[in-house]
């Protein structure tokens, strides 16, 4: 029995977790909308501008938010043409595109840290201390479990399609 409702309440956290992902995309997509920028724009610029390697490839963007290379350079391109971003071959490889942040990113972050302080604050009010201070533990313990699970897929189907191939 107790294994069943653990289940239940596994269960209902993924419907939750799906459910909060559109909701935060839409509500920062609305928030966003007078910068004009959307929520997947304001991810890969937080992405960039937070990883502590510079010059991240549009691979490592890719692998970190899950997602296409075509979809991140699709969206690169976008905040290139605003001046956000600056897109540039690798020197090593020039089949790698890297990605900066420009100055005009930087200020947008600086003239954002307000506004978004209080909106964060928002969406938390209602969790206290211990639950905000072990919620990206446990969210970070939830994504190594689901990466190493794709991983498991993929190797599985990568072999699957050498033994087709060997037929």
């Amino acid at each position: 029995m107790e294994d069943k409702l653990l289940l239940q309440d596994i269960s209902k956290s993924i419907g939750l977790i799906f459910l909060l992902e559109r909701r935060l995309e839409y509500l920062f997509d609305k928030v966003l909308a007078t910068s004009n920028l959307t929520a997947k724009q304001w991810l890969l610029l937080a992405a960039i501008e937070k990883s502590p390697e510079a010059n991240l490839s549009i691979q490592d963007v890719a692998k970190r938010l899950s997602t296409s290379h075509q979809n991140i350079k699709a969206i690169a391109l976008n905040l290139e043409k605003r001046g956000f971003v600056s897109l540039f071959k690798d020197k090593e490889d020039k089949r790698v595109t890297r990605l900066a942040i420009t100055p005009k990113c930087t200020l947008f972050w600086q003239e954002r840290e307000g506004q978004d302080e209080e909106l964060l604050l928002e969406i938390f009010k209602d969790l206290d201390y211990e639950e905000i201070s072990t919620l990206p533990k446990s969210l970070i313990k939830l994504l190594k479990n689901a990466d190493a699970i794709t991983e498991r897929i993929i190797t599985k189907e990568m072999s699957h399609l050498e033994a087709e191939d060997m037929k």
